[in-house]
């Protein structure tokens, strides 16, 4: 009997069983939430299970900021943190455990940050303020609250309340006293609680802040995030890959529409002469990475450079003048132009009949007035159909046909390759025909609804797809408020407004010196499930709100 009994007493669990995907959450403070007079330094959170104790000072924000890092102790699932300058008197203080607190089975992060509010004085300030963040990626975002000041100055100096955002983009400020304040959403990088502009992400508040008696409350203070840029972009690198290409790779994304061959010269400084760029083109490689093409022969003894001038990257900061050495190459190039791929707004090789573009892009930049000559568009049966051709650069065109294409029909797009000769004279005879297709107006639908505003404002609609493509369409708001998106794609969509303040058509994310407030917005609540055939109305968005 008495072996039965200790057999039985060291049974333990089977292994395996459930994944534990509970996150842990606090479930007792000391002190109490909404304590007032609080005259100890010591405060404890007692969390539902284990958690990784490593994680605490990550976790760990108050506001007002103090002077001296608490010293944490612990037992068992309860944190005990000294403060050993204790706290100011007749303050409220909120104190904050992040998402970044996980527990010790699975690893599994808090979905929200708990707030623990307290005052040393006889009342807690109830100022409070609300919103919400709706950028990509925004996990572990800060929300830095300073007292609205002449002498600000946040790209040194730490806020004086922090927030930080729940699993859904939400976050509350509370513990308040009756101030104006600057609020900023900060993905802060470097977790120093100061904002490093070109590192961290930064969103800017659209409107003034003001706690006072009569409004405690300030909700619906939400944010996009953005990267604030005001650096120049420079030259990462320069590679000839044979004698007649260069890739030039530069820093950042540059301003295409602004960008030109003529923005390129090569050096020689043996010689002291100059080779002009002949080509550019995109091509098919990373997104900071542009081609440029040379008919001379370079000589490898002596000292050559690539000279670029007035680069603009995507924010409008100049690159006045760059000068990069490289290496010569005598490699010949033997590959002629080929065909890489056809992009549409719908999908590869589908277009839409009523406004039928595509564009085409090449392996390698060619002589564009004699390719015209090799670019042919045809219907089924073989007739000719008229095109507009607009080259984007050397090894990209533009192609629209100038008739009304019928739907859920079938078309050829021809290349006669041999008009297609690249900066080495590379041509194939050959002749190349690619199917494009166009589709029947039951393959779209569609979004309409209405924007509630009582003043006249220039408002402007977005709808941008939930998936991978991100596609996105924008327009104004029509003069009885309403708005309607045709012939869109299927699938699932969120869609919101603006007010384009500026009136530059696209959201301005405003800036923190000067300080520029960002443009309202407001979405919509729901993700927008639009089926082909099925259009969804009714779509309702209060600005006013």
């Amino acid at each position: 009997m008495i072996l039965l009994i200790v057999k039985c007493a060291s049974q333990i669990a089977p292994p395996g069983g459930d994944k534990d995907i509970t996150p842990p959450v606090v479930i007792e403070t000391y002190p109490e939430d909404g304590t007032t007079n609080f005259k100890d330094n010591i405060i404890e959170f007692t969390f539902s299970e284990y958690v990784n104790k490593r994680n605490i000072n990550e976790a760990f924000f108050i506001s007002p900021l103090i002077k001296t890092n608490p010293e944490m102790s612990w037992t068992n699932r309860t944190v005990e943190m000294t403060f050993p300058d204790g706290f100011d008197s007749n303050t409220t203080y909120s104190v904050i455990i992040g998402t970044a607190i996980t527990d010790v089975n699975n690893n599994n992060n808090m979905l929200k940050p708990f707030v623990l509010t307290f005052s040393t004085g006889d009342k807690i300030d109830s100022g409070m303020i609300s919103g919400r963040v709706f950028s990509e990626k925004s996990d572990g975002t800060l929300i830095f609250a300073y007292l609205d000041t002449d002498s600000l100055n946040i790209y040194k100096q730490k806020p004086n309340y922090i927030s930080q955002i729940d699993d859904k983009g939400r976050y509350k400020l509370s513990g308040l006293g009756i101030e104006k304040y600057k609020i900023f959403a900060v993905k802060d990088e470097f977790k120093d609680l100061v904002y490093s502009i070109g590192e961290d992400k930064i969103g800017v508040q659209f409107k003034d802040t003001f706690i006072s008696d009569s409004s405690k409350s300030i909700t619906d203070i939400n944010f996009f995030l953005q990267k604030e840029d005001t650096l120049a972009p420079n030259i990462q690198s320069v590679t000839m890959t044979d004698k007649n290409h260069i890739i030039v790779e530069f820093n950042e994304s540059i301003d295409s529409s602004r960008l030109s061959s003529k923005n390129f010269i090569i050096y020689d400084s043996t010689n002291n002469t100059g080779n002009k760029i002949h080509y550019l083109y995109k091509g098919n490689n990373s997104k900071h990475q542009y081609i440029v093409t040379v008919s001379d022969s370079l000589n490898s003894d002596n000292n050559i450079y690539l000279n670029v001038s007035r680069i603009f990257d995507k924010y409008g900061n100049e690159l006045v003048f760059e000068s990069k050495s490289f290496t010569p190459s005598d490699k010949p190039d033997t590959n002629a132009v080929r065909i890489n791929r056809i992009n549409s707004p719908l999908k590869s090789g589908i277009i839409d009949y009523l406004n039928p573009e595509f564009d085409v892009l090449f392996t390698d930049a060619f002589d564009t007035t004699k390719a015209k000559r090799g670019i042919l568009f045809f219907d089924k049966d073989s007739n000719k159909i008229p095109i507009n051709m607009k080259f984007l650069d050397n090894a990209t065109v533009k192609i629209k046909p100038l008739i009304e294409l019928k739907p859920r029909a079938s078309y050829k797009f021809v290349t006669v390759m041999k008009y297609f000769i690249d900066e080495a004279g590379n041509k194939i005879d050959t002749t190349i025909s690619n199917r494009v297709s166009t589709v029947n107006n039951l393959d779209f639908s569609g979004a309409s609804g209405k924007v509630n505003f009582n003043k006249t404002k220039n408002i402007r609609i977005v709808l941008e797809s939930a998936e991978r493509d991100k596609r996105k369409i924008e327009k104004v708001i029509n003069d009885d408020k309403t708005f309607n998106f045709e012939r869109v794609l299927p699938g699932e969509y969120l869609i919101w407004a603006y007010e384009d303040s500026d009136s530059n058509k696209e959201y301005s994310y405003g800036s923190v010196i000067p300080f520029v407030k960002a443009e309202y917005f407001k979405y919509y609540p729901d993700t927008l499930n639009l089926r082909a055939r099925w259009p969804v109305g009714d779509i309702f968005i209060d600005f006013n709100k």
